[in-house]
């Protein structure tokens, strides 16, 4: 968990909707929401959850995350050092949200 998130319990948990995995998994990777406007109300829209309609990019990206399970494998980069990212190019409509 980064700094400043241990107080906020929404950073420990996926925030899909459904998705109960936890941030203390071992080797699961947890991705921030974008800070573009347009990109953070479509990962909204597909989180599914209607009580993050009304979250600021700024909220979100600081206080809620999504797992890398609930993406399709080949949108997530992963680097030498076992980081992960959601690429610029990422597409919401092709995560595997149940």
């Amino acid at each position: 968990i980064p700094d400043g998130q241990a107080d906020c319990p929404e950073a420990n948990f996926c925030a899909a909707h459904k998705c109960t995995r936890k941030s203390t998994q071992y080797n699961l990777a947890f991705f921030r929401f974008p800070w573009a406007p347009a990109r953070c109300q479509k990962w909204v829209e597909n989180c599914r959850r209607v009580d993050l309609e009304d979250k600021t990019p700024d909220q979100l990206n600081k206080h809620y995350r999504l797992c890398a399970k609930d993406f399709e494998t080949s949108m997530i980069c992963r680097t030498t050092t076992w980081e992960a990212e959601a690429g610029e190019s990422l597409e919401p409509g092709r995560w595997r949200l149940w």
